[in-house]
């Protein structure tokens, strides 16, 4: 069952419920959530979006006016939309040879956004891709912890 089916927007589901329905990248979840929450002393913010693209409960991360993105819970992955400012087009250049060949091409092929930036959408199902997305966030707002 799809995700907005299982939780419509008058039941909030818990974080043990989301970890559950992400299956096979549970502790990849857990442990970015954890990675967030040291890192930078940012707590995940549930959010319902009623948009029609990915509808249902979600999650956000911000800190110091950033947004980390936003997570999308999905059968054994999750994705995350996640906005980069063409500010810092620089430096996710130079990051690039270190990313997944996979997010680089992501990166290089990615949409406008409104004029500002990059946006992209990142299908989190592997341990490399969460460590692509935390080089990703740092280039944003390098962690302080």
């Amino acid at each position: 069952m799809k995700w907005h089916e299982l939780f419509h927007s008058d039941k909030e589901p818990t974080f043990e419920e989301i970890a559950d329905y992400v299956g096979t990248v549970k502790e990849l979840w857990l442990s970015l959530i954890s990675y967030f929450e040291t890192a930078y002393k940012a707590k995940p913010k549930l959010m319902y979006s009623g948009c029609s693209g990915m509808p249902g409960w979600n999650i956000k991360f911000q800190k110091s006016g950033q947004a980390f993105g936003t997570w999308y819970p999905h059968e054994d992955a999750f994705k995350v939309m996640i906005i980069v400012n063409y500010k810092l087009n620089a430096e996710m250049e130079r990051i690039l040879p270190e990313l997944s060949e996979y997010t680089a091409d992501l990166y290089r092929k990615a949409g406008d956004y409104m004029k500002t930036g990059k946006w992209m959408m990142l299908h989190a199902d592997s341990a490399q891709i969460f460590e692509d997305y935390k080089k990703i966030v740092a280039v944003k707002l390098p962690p302080k912890y």
